[in-house]
């Protein structure tokens, strides 16, 4: 059985039509995408490490986690904005159209994926690939990052953490894991537990069917309590515990899903492990 914190919680449903609007906050702040990074690099085959050494040099992929939202706020980086994110509305189905340049996250992944894959480019090119495939990864794993274009992925929803006035969007970006208080490595070594049958089963499908199962989560994020004449809503215990599963899943699969990704694309294999 896969062990966490609390339960973990295994989502599926439907995924609808993207429209890239709504607001890119930071996911998962810097330690969650830290997590992914440091799970996905236990999942590594020993090519792969050697590959990506070639890239980036001897460092832990746990370092470039927050790369490409730095990068995105540089003069040159301000196109990758609508990279983080997409706009999905409750039961369509997302269109799978031709492009040009990126208009989504799910776009950026495969356009990114494609760039690491390519021997023929330079390092330079295939090295910033690759930090944009660890951080899509896991921005594409948060429930509002594959968000409702009405309220900007949670963003327009008022609500108060434990009595300090935020929005819903930064709650799950990254309110909840600094106020679990653990460090990146710690969550790793607590999170990564699944099993072969579990591995196989995550990493099976494509960006589309990952990002169907972060939006699957959606009804349980929306799930706030009444708020009172008109306030916002107050989220603390409750709302915490209900949620901590969630992100827990999300992050484990998002780390097991890289390396599947990472895997195939540097170590020529089909799977994660």
């Amino acid at each position: 059985m896969l062990l966490s914190l609390l339960s973990i919680t295994v989502l599926s449903t439907p995924i609808g039509p993207a429209t890239p609007t709504a607001n890119a906050g930071v996911p998962w702040g810097a330690n969650g995408h830290r997590i992914v990074a440091a799970i996905a690099e236990r999942h590594l085959l020993p090519v792969t490490r050697m590959r990506i050494t070639e890239l980036v040099g001897p460092y832990p992929l746990a370092r470039f986690g927050e790369w490409a939202d730095k990068y995105r706020a540089s003069p040159e980086g301000r196109h990758t904005y609508s990279w983080h994110f997409v706009s999905i509305p409750d039961g369509e189905a997302y269109p799978r159209q031709p492009y040009d340049e990126p208009g989504d996250v799910l776009q950026a992944l495969e356009y990114q994926e494609r760039i690491l894959a390519d021997t023929s480019r330079s390092v330079a090119d295939r090295a910033m690939a690759l930090k944009f495939v660890v951080h899509f990864i896991g921005d594409m794993h948060q429930p509002l990052h594959v968000g409702r274009a009405e309220d900007r992925g949670g963003n327009d929803i008022d609500v108060t953490w434990f009595g300090t006035p935020t929005n819903l969007h930064s709650v799950w970006d990254s309110r909840m894991l600094e106020f679990l208080g653990l460090s990146y490595s710690e969550y790793t070594a607590f999170l990564d537990f699944a099993t072969a049958e579990q591995i196989a089963s995550w990493t099976a499908g494509d960006y589309v069917a990952w990002a169907a199962d972060a939006m699957a989560a959606r009804p349980a994020v929306y799930a706030l309590p009444e708020a009172e004449r008109g306030d916002a809503q107050r989220l603390g215990w409750d709302y915490l515990d209900a949620a901590t599963p969630i992100i827990e899943a999300q992050l484990l699969k998002a780390g097991l899903r890289l390396a599947a990704v990472l895997n195939r694309t540097l170590g020529g294999t089909s799977g994660g492990e």
